[in-house]
């Protein structure tokens, strides 16, 4: 499976590693391959060459405007997911993008007592489930199985 992963930093605020993003991101497509999940290798019958994922990354202000807009709350939040599944005409699948504001990802990392690399690790987990189709607001046993596979992710990624 091959995972091309673009990544804009439009913020100057938080330093964030391009590199660190691009990499977790492919080792949390070939973990959700491995281990045969269900909604990505769905996904990726659709399309055997490549998925392409985008990650931009925006100050707060940015998020609370895209956060208000498309899901119509008035404050930032730490992720913002966009499944798009566009066909390519190179043959590979745009799975979508994620938006991401580092000053929320850092403050939950002070609030949890958590290094900023482990937080953005998370939400960068959770911004790529809800890309293949995991919903935690669609119920309380979606948001429990959504729960269950971020953490075995997770488990994986600081190993």
């Amino acid at each position: 499976m091959r995972v091309i992963v673009e990544v804009i930093n439009s913020q100057r605020k938080f330093k964030v590693s391009i590199k660190k993003l691009k990499q977790s991101t492919k080792k949390i497509f070939q973990f959700l391959y491995d281990d045969k999940n269900k909604n990505l290798l769905k996904i990726m019958e659709k399309n055997s060459t490549s998925l392409i994922i985008s990650i931009i990354v925006v100050g707060s202000r940015k998020m609370r405007e895209l956060n208000f807009q498309y899901r119509g709350k008035n404050s930032t939040t730490d992720v913002l997911s966009f499944p798009y599944l566009d066909k390519e005409p190179s043959g590979s699948l745009f799975l979508g993008e994620i938006i991401i504001d580092p000053e929320k990802v850092s403050s939950q990392a002070n609030q949890y007592g958590l290094q900023f690399s482990h937080e953005l690790d998370r939400i960068l987990v959770h911004g790529i489930l809800h890309l293949i189709g995991y919903d935690h607001e669609r119920s309380a046993c979606e948001a429990r199985r959504m729960r269950k596979i971020e953490e075995k992710i997770l488990t994986h990624l600081q190993s």
